[in-house]
């Protein structure tokens, strides 16, 4: 699909030869040094048209030629090397070689530039080495220089920013594409035009290192400042003739002159350490050009016809092929021949006479093979992947590494494209590149010069007409009638265009326009085509007369620069290098389309009908209508940055037919195109977009996508075709990698496809349909109904899914069916068949019920069924619609299949996974070796049957071998096999002598009985294991002992039931009871039995029979009087009624224990009730309580236990409680509480109160609980219990307890009477508290404490109003007594005094007391020294409380100083305070809540007078 065009480089002196070259690594100029006899050396400059450049005045130098060449890599700069030592150097725009003044005196034999050009290194012939500055003015500077003394054979600058720059470039291609960093060279030749070509080292420090290895073998390394260090000497090792830097790392691959490929890593210092060698084999030496770098893998020459790949990451090397693949092998890649894709120039390129000549570089390889032709030098271009290989024989090979196919060797993705010959030895070949930025190739012979240009195949395509270039001169030009012609022009054609009046071809520097005679189909031609689409494809008797061939003539051919052509009816439009020329067909220049200053100048342009699209260097786009004279502008300029948020440049520009869309192919801001088409609506200025990104789900592979073409169509202008390029992304199977792998490597292929999209009112673009395009096609137009593709150089039509059998439909039918589809892929379905019922054409609603199978559309698809008058098809269709069990999938099958669309419809059912049915279609439409494979793996339920069928349509094409082996799968073939095989005995007894089915031999056995030959039926019965068909024969031949030994053998119930009854008849009664009990024929036995009375037999024999034979034993039992083996056999037949009647006739009580054992609740009551009475009467009522229980006769079983004092286990408790849903809600309650009470008698407390609280009764489960008296179980229940009485029980039963010494129950206790509100309980535990803080401790605080809680209880109680007043005053006397406390440790002994006689005035009332207030005055008085008194209180005290030197009232030592001031007897007076008497101040506390629990009674009064008038 590539065509080169070769041009030889012509000097100004006609016979000067060339002698070396260079071209530009990044514009458009390369430059050849020549030589001429009579003008002497000189250097030309060239521009990539192959013209000199003007205005130049080229060096010339009589006695001297140029020796060495080099570009500066960034600017237009060109130095040269003069074999007198001059070095000249030309800058762009300047007229003159400047001169450099140089210190060399020898011939310059190397000349180098860093990787920026900020350095110039140059060597002469003596070994002299210079180092040189370049300034901004253009100015060469000396550095340094160094006298090596020795030939130098290479110069080779470090690149320390190779790897990052590289790095950060694939980035942006893979940004774009799927990771591979030669993925946008493979998907898109676009490049950048806009994005300065400075950019690849920008922000990157230029390094001014070198090696400099010489003749020696000596390498010198000469660092930033020019100082020179001698890193290796080879010694005795060949010096190197060839250094690249690596690609990724810091280090460099060497070729030696002996063929010794080396490797060295490269430290910061410029030391060399080898990490690999290679020691090549080949004839001759190393040379300059010898090895090349080819992505990240190494290309080498050894000398002879083949080139060497050494992939140095993986270990791996291979050769590349050297044979020319065929048209069918080769995809994606250029070929020689006219049915191939690449064609020669006019200039023996390739020859482009005949295909003949297409096949001679192929022998003059082998040819060349034999006369010592061997390869010469190396190029590779990384933006093609196509490396180039010339040889001494001037053959130049071309291979092209292609990503368009899996490879399952790396060798395989190099294809051998090209083989060509040019006159001379090629020297050396050089890419280059183009003012468009394609790939050029400079090659150097021995006395010429040829630049090599990669163009693609020209074609040109519209409704009636297409031209296709064959060769660089040649276009061959076809009319949809047939008839064509062949154009031979006298340049070779760059680009070419086309309608059907003119057809106009350019080289880049002329135009020729040709006129067409237009052809006109006659209603004959029309006939003949209807016949031939109707016929489709018959041969017929008579041979069609060969069209005439198209009348072609030449009009004018003028010159006018050209980078592209349009043509609109008489009118030429042509891209210029700035701007746009309109040209008539005669030559003349009609109009001028120029962009502002702003815009800049036009890069691109096409032409739509008669709507032009223009965009500009500067990222504006425009639109004319050129339908006038003049053209008129549709919009004004937009700019790509206002439209789109991340824009760098626009590659594709297209307008629609009607000229209101524009579809956009652009660039990023880092210029890498976007995975997007874009559609711009520029009338309403809005933009579309369709995301060509694939996301695929599967873990091993990956894709992304470009589009490279885009296509309207010429009449509906809602219509686009886009050919999109996908680079594939696919991880292989470990065993496809390569062995010494370590990881799996994944593998990069592209696939292309056609998608066909359409723009909405809804302001989308949607996908109407894709096609998957075969390798080496591309999308050359759209014609509705055809996608026009070309296929290396051939016109292909395929038509839309739509249009299958409506190529040649007329324009209107073309319309209705087109919005049908558009409709049907926006789901409106109204509009769609608004736009289809006026068409009576049955081939057309043919086609659109096939569409319908695509669609999904049942219900259109029974509209068309219907037109189409196919009742039976619309009753299945039908039939399936309204069938649920039918996958959406399988009902469109249905219809399928009704149309004839077997793949379709096999595709359906595999989709729904109804594989069923997929397999009774394929039987049904006999591919049943598709079914067998089906059943198979998927559809194993119908696998037999499925092999049935195969073995029916075997046999009826007469293949018994291959009927037998199916037959014999179906797992049934006694009846299959023996129906195949009964006409033909022979077959058949050779076929069950080979066999081991036993239903076929068990056939063959019966086949062999009724012919009478026992002794042969007894030996295949035999093979069978048919041991009662054995059994049988041998009865039948009298053979009893050996039929008996097999009948006990094998245990076969029929042999051993045929034996007893053979016994049975010959009187042998014992040995058919033991047959017919193995045949399990139990009653046969019995009956035997009891014939004979053989009652032991019979026992055995029914204790293993069934239950019927039982009961016919126990009968007879019975009635012989054994009742103990009638009542078990009753028992065991299930018929218990009968045993126990038996049983208690016959009185076996241990029986009845058994039968009651296995008695369960849904037993007969009765029998339950009557076992209970037996066990009462014999007085075992635990077992009648238990049989009881397990039935669930709770009541009885309770009744039982009350009445006769049964215990009550937990066991037997738990089997007692009835479950909720049992019974009765309160039936349940009821019965568990008379259980509840039963266990409370018994004493089991607990198990009492769980029953009580599973009957709710949680008042009876608390009082049960309390008289178990466990505290902790109390505490517990009242928690869970949650009821105001049972906190209130709890806190009484807990205030009973010593909860003075146990903190945890005097906080029970008030939570419980909180919880339980009961706030005068809590109020009396409060006064009891304060009581007994006062009378045993005297701690009137803590009592004060204590009525305070006592009065805030009394507060929540609205009938306890005298109670809490009184409880007030009670507190306002603690008060006081603690105010006199006080005052005694302050020391207030008159305070005290009044203050206690103020309290003694007052009547005594609990649980205050006198004898306190009394002691408290003794101390105040003694501590006032009114000892007097003191001794009167103390009298007073005694009255009071007899008891209160025991209890510590009044301290010893204050009695003693009493007793001594007041003279008196302090032993009398203490002992009196010892006396032990029932003290009356224990007036009840709960009197406090009450009215007169405060006072005390006359009696009390007057024993208090007794006590005082004994004290005294």
């Amino acid at each position: 699909m590539t065509l080169y065009f070769d041009t030889k480089i012509e000097f100004l002196d006609s016979d000067a030869v060339s002698t070396i070259s260079s071209w530009h690594p990044s514009e458009p100029l390369f430059a050849v040094a020549s030589f001429s006899p009579d003008r002497g050396g000189s250097v030309t400059i060239f521009a990539d048209t192959g013209e000199p450049q003007r205005d130049v005045t080229y060096p010339v130098h009589v006695a001297s030629q140029a020796t060495a060449l080099c570009w500066h890599p960034e600017k237009a700069l060109l130095a040269s090397g003069w074999e007198h030592g001059d070095i000249h150097v030309w800058f762009a725009g300047h007229r003159e070689f400047a001169s450099v003044n140089a210190p060399h005196k020898a011939a310059i034999v190397l000349l180098q530039f860093s990787e920026q050009g900020g350095r110039m290194v140059t060597a002469d012939a003596m070994g002299l080495v210079t180092g040189w500055r370049c300034d901004g003015q253009y100015q060469f500077l000396t550095m340094f220089s160094h006298d090596l003394r020795e030939v130098l054979l290479l110069i080779c600058f470090r690149r320390t920013v190779e790897s990052e720059v590289r790095e950060e470039m694939a980035n942006l291609a893979k940004a774009a594409v799927a990771g591979d960093e030669n993925a946008l060279d493979t998907l898109t030749n676009w490049r950048p035009r806009t994005a300065a070509r400075s950019m690849t080292h920008s922000g990157v420090r230029d390094n001014h290192c070198f090696y400099a290895c010489t003749q020696g073998g000596v390498v010198y390394y000469i660092n930033q400042g020019g100082a020179c260090v001698e890193v290796m000497k080879c010694g005795s090792l060949p010096p190197i003739v060839q250094m690249l830097w690596h690609p990724k790392k810091d280090a460099v691959i060497c070729l030696m002159e002996d063929l010794t490929v080396t490797l060295f890593l490269v430290e910061s210092t410029g030391i060399l350490t080898e990490l690999d060698r290679v020691k090549m084999s080949g004839r001759g030496g190393g040379r300059q050009g010898g090895i090349a770098w080819s992505g990240n893998s190494l290309a080498i020459i050894t000398g002879d016809l083949f080139v060497r790949i050494w992939d140095i990451e993986r270990s791996d090397n291979y050769l590349l092929k050297m044979d020319l693949p065929s048209g069918s092998q080769l995809i994606g890649s250029s070929q020689t021949s006219l049915s191939n894709g690449t064609i020669s120039s006019s200039n023996q390129f390739f020859s482009q006479d005949s295909t003949e000549s297409s096949n001679m570089p192929r022998k003059a390889q082998k040819f060349g093979q034999m006369n010592g032709e061997i390869f010469t030098c190396l190029a590779y271009s990384s933006s093609n992947q196509t490396l180039c290989a010339g040889t001494s024989s001037g053959n130049l090979y071309t291979w092209k590494r292609s990503g368009s196919r899996l490879v399952s060797a790396p060798e395989e993705a190099w294809q051998l494209t090209n083989i060509s010959s040019v006159r001379g030895a090629i020297r050396s070949c050089e890419w280059g590149f183009n003012e468009l930025a394609k790939p050029c190739m400079l090659v150097n012979c021995l006395s010429n010069v040829f630049m090599l240009k990669e163009q693609p195949l020209l074609a040109f395509h519209t409704r009636e007409l297409w031209a296709v270039q064959r060769s660089a001169k040649s276009v061959h030009l076809m009319h949809c009638s047939g008839r064509e012609t062949s154009i031979q022009s006298e340049f070779p054609v760059t680009a070419l265009a086309l309608n059907d009046l003119s057809l106009v071809m350019s080289n880049g520097r002329s135009i020729s326009s040709y006129s067409l005679q237009k052809v006109e189909k006659s209603l004959d031609e029309f006939d003949e085509i209807l016949e031939a689409v109707e016929g489709q494809g018959a041969s017929t008797t008579t041979t069609a007369p060969t069209p005439p061939p198209l009348s072609v003539k030449l009009l004018q051919t003028f010159p006018a620069e050209c980078l592209s052509l349009n043509l609109f009816n008489q009118n030429i439009f042509c891209l210029a290098s700035s701007d746009i020329m309109v040209y008539s067909v005669g030559g003349v220049v009609l109009h001028r389309i120029q962009a502002s200053d702003i815009e800049g100048k036009i890069i691109g342009m096409d032409l739509s009908g008669c709507y032009l699209s223009v965009f500009t260097m500067n990222g504006n786009v425009k639109a004319y209508d050129v339908s006038r004279h003049d053209p008129k502008l549709l919009f004004p300029s937009k700019s790509g940055h206002d439209i789109f948020d991340d824009f760098g440049e626009f590659i594709m520009v297209k307008c629609n037919s009607n000229g209101s869309h524009l579809a956009l192919v652009i660039a990023s801001s880092n210029f890498t195109p976007i995975s997007t088409l874009f559609c711009w609506d520029f009338e309403r200025n809005n933009l579309f977009e369709y995301g060509l990104v694939e996301d695929s789900r599967r873990k091993d592979s990956s894709s992304s996508s470009l589009p490279v073409r885009i296509f309207w169509d010429s009449d509906e202008a809602r219509l686009l075709a886009v050919e999109v390029k996908s680079m594939m992304q696919k991880t292989l199977p470990q065993h496809h990698q390569q062995k010494n792998s370590q990881q799996q490597q994944p593998i990069h292929f592209v696939q292309s496809k056609i998608l066909l999209l359409f723009y909405s009112e809804k302001g989308c673009l949607n996908v109407l349909e894709s096609h998957l395009m075969t390798p080496g096609s591309q999308l050359l137009n759209l014609c509705v109904p055809n996608v026009i593709r070309m296929k290396i150089n051939a016109v292909e039509e395929q038509p839309l899914q739509d249009f299958a059998d409506l190529q040649q439909c007329d324009a209107v039918t073309r319309k209705q069916v087109l919005n049908f589809s558009l409709y049907v892929a926006e789901g409106n379905m109204d509009l769609a068949y608004r736009n289809i019922r006026s068409i009576q054409s049955k081939v057309i609603w043919t086609n659109l019920a096939k569409m319908c199978v695509h669609t999904n559309r049942l219900d259109v698809a029974k509209v068309c069924m219907g037109h189409l008058e196919q009742a039976r098809s619309v009753r299945a269709l039908r039939q399936a619609m309204e069938d649920d069990d039918l996958e959406i999938e399988a009902k469109v099958a249905v219809l399928a299949i009704e149309l004839g669309m077997i793949e379709e419809a096999k595709d359906l059912y595999r989709r729904c996974k109804r594989f069923d049915l997929l397999n009774k279609l394929l039987q049904a439409t006999g591919r049943l070796d598709e079914a067998v494979l089906l059943a198979e793996t998927e559809d194993r339920i119908h696998l037999k049957h499925t092999y049935y069928q195969k073995a029916q349509e075997l046999r009826e094409r007469g293949d018994l071998k291959g009927a037998l082996e199916y037959f014999e799968k179906t797992q049934n073939p006694a009846q299959n096999i023996t129906q195949l095989l009964l006409e033909n005995p022979s077959v058949m007894k050779r076929y069950i002598q080979n066999t081991t089915d036993p239903k076929l031999l068990k056939w063959w056995g019966q086949y062999i009985e009724s012919s009478g030959d026992m002794d042969a039926a007894l030996l295949v019965y035999h093979k069978a294991e048919d041991w009662f068909s054995q059994v049988k024969i041998l009865c039948y031949l009298g053979k009893i002992s050996k039929a008996d030994v097999i009948a006990r053998q094998s245990g076969d119930r029929a042999a051993c039931y045929h034996l007893a009854r053979h016994y049975e008849n010959v009187g042998k009664f014992q040995e058919a009871i033991m047959f017919f009990t193995r045949a399990q024929t139990f009653s046969n036995a019995i009956r035997i039995c009891k014939e004979n009375d053989f009652q032991e037999e019979l026992w055995t024999v029914a204790s293993s029979s069934r239950q019927r034979d039982k009961a016919i034993a126990a009968a007879y039992f019975e009635e012989c009087g054994n009742f103990k083996h009638a009542v078990e056999l009753y028992h065991r037949a299930g018929m218990l009624h009968k045993a126990l009647e038996m049983a208690f006739e016959s009185q076996q009580p241990e029986i009845l224990e058994i039968i009651a054992s296995e008695l369960v609740p849904e037993s007969d009551a009765e029998l339950i009730n009557r076992c209970a009475d037996f066990f009462c009467s014999i007085e075992q009522f635990q077992k009648a309580v238990q049989l009881l229980a397990k039935t669930r006769h709770l009541e009885r079983a309770l009744s039982i236990c009350l009445e006769k004092g049964v215990p009550v286990t937990e066991e037997l408790s738990e089997m007692l409680t009835p479950e909720k849903g049992e019974f009765e809600e309160t039936t349940r309650v009821g019965i568990l509480i008379q259980l509840g009470e039963l266990l409370q008698q018994q004493g089991d407390y607990h198990s009492a109160t769980k029953k009580f609280t599973q009957a709710g009764d949680k008042m009876r489960g608390m009082k049960s609980l309390l008289k178990s008296g466990n505290t902790d179980k109390i505490i517990f229940f009242a928690n869970m219990s949650r009821q105001r009485e049972v906190y209130i029980m709890a806190a009484n039963y807990l205030q009973a307890l010593d909860w003075q010494s146990d903190a945890t129950i005097l906080k029970h206790i008030v939570s419980f009477y909180t919880k339980g509100q009961a706030f005068d309980s809590l109020a009396n535990f409060y006064a009891i508290c304060a009581q007994i803080e006062i009378e045993e401790f005297q701690d009137y605080g803590k009592a004060l404490t204590a009525m305070q809680e006592a009065s805030k209880c009394l507060e929540k109680l609205s009938h306890a109003q005298h109670a809490y007043n009184n409880l007030q005053r009670t507190v306002a006397d603690v008060k006081t007594i603690l105010e006199i406390q006080q005052a005694i440790r302050d020391g207030d002994n008159q305070l005290v005094i009044g203050s206690c006689r103020s309290m003694l005035i007052k009547p005594e009332l609990p649980p205050i007391r006198h004898a306190h207030i009394l002691a408290m005055l003794i101390r105040a008085l003694v501590y006032a020294k009114q000892y007097t008194e003191a001794g009167r209180a103390l009298k007073e005290l005694a009255v009071k409380d007899n008891s209160w030197s025991s209890s510590g009232l009044v301290d010893r030592g204050v009695v003693q100083k009493i007793a001594k001031e007041c003279d008196l007897d302090f032993d009398l007076i203490w002992n009196s305070g010892r006396q032990v008497t029932a003290s009356t101040s224990g007036t009840a506390v709960t009197g406090m809540t009450s009215t007169s629990a405060m006072t005390t009674s006359d009696d009390d009064e007057a024993d208090d007078e007794e006590i005082t008038e004994e004290l005294h």
